[in-house]
């Protein structure tokens, strides 16, 4: 879908039409070359922020509508200033799963990630599951996840290497914020978000893979791990 959107935006283009658009992945902007986007540092599915925010919505629409005055092309790609705002009323989150900060320290990250998973296996039991971008089974994405931390430097498929760690921290992300959207009592959108990159052990090994790829030898790796594996807000605690 992506390239399509590509192919048309420069289609139009040719026939004198000025597009713009907006990116939620950054590196797949890059790589199609369109005239004219906008990267919005946002989760997937919301390319304008957070819903029952007009006024923010309105500010990232202006800000890809503006891209249409540029002519110093034949690549325009900037990037959104500003984080997302929380719109999501106050919740309480009754049985919340949480972990302690120290769960690693006996074992392996690994036995921590998949420890995880164990506990949260119960709260999906009986539902539809998540849609899955890779179709792995979870073990094998946590599998990837540390085969990227021991051999980073190594890969030489970079777009594969990028395509792939992206997909599966998408897929393992959404499984958890699903599964804690099953607890009983109400949980906001960002109280889950919180948990996710604040209380996980899989938040912290996202960390490390982000970690391990801004020292491979392509800067686009590198700009990948640095946008988009780990959220800005918690860049600082998790990417050393």
């Amino acid at each position: 879908r992506s390239c399509a959107i590509g192919v048309g935006c420069v289609d139009l283009e040719s026939a004198g039409v000025a597009t713009t658009g907006i990116s939620l992945v950054r590196e797949n902007t890059e790589a199609m070359r369109v005239p004219r986007f906008l990267w919005v540092p946002f989760e997937l599915g919301r390319p304008f922020g957070a819903p029952h925010e007009p006024a923010f919505q309105r500010r990232v629409l202006t800000e890809a509508l503006m891209l249409l005055e540029r002519t110093d092309g034949p690549v325009v790609l900037e990037d959104f200033p500003d984080d997302a705002p929380s719109s999501d009323e106050d919740a309480v989150w009754a049985c919340q799963v949480s972990y302690p900060h120290d769960v690693a320290a006996e074992g392996s990250i690994i036995d921590a990630v998949l420890a995880e998973i164990d506990q949260l296996v119960p709260w999906t039991e009986g539902r539809p599951a998540p849609w899955s971008n890779t179709g792995l089974d979870r073990s094998a994405m946590v599998a990837h996840l540390m085969a990227v931390i021991d051999d980073a430097g190594s890969a030489r498929d970079e777009k594969h290497l990028i395509e792939t760690t992206r997909l599966v921290c998408d897929d393992l992300r959404t499984w958890y914020l699903a599964a804690a959207g099953n607890q009983p009592g109400r949980a906001s959108a960002s109280d889950r978000t919180q948990w996710f990159w604040a209380e996980t052990a899989l938040a912290r090994l996202m960390g490390e893979v982000a970690s391990a790829l801004l020292e491979h030898e392509h800067p686009v790796v590198r700009g990948f791990a640095r946008r988009a594996i780990v959220p800005r807000d918690y860049i600082s605690d998790l990417v050393r």
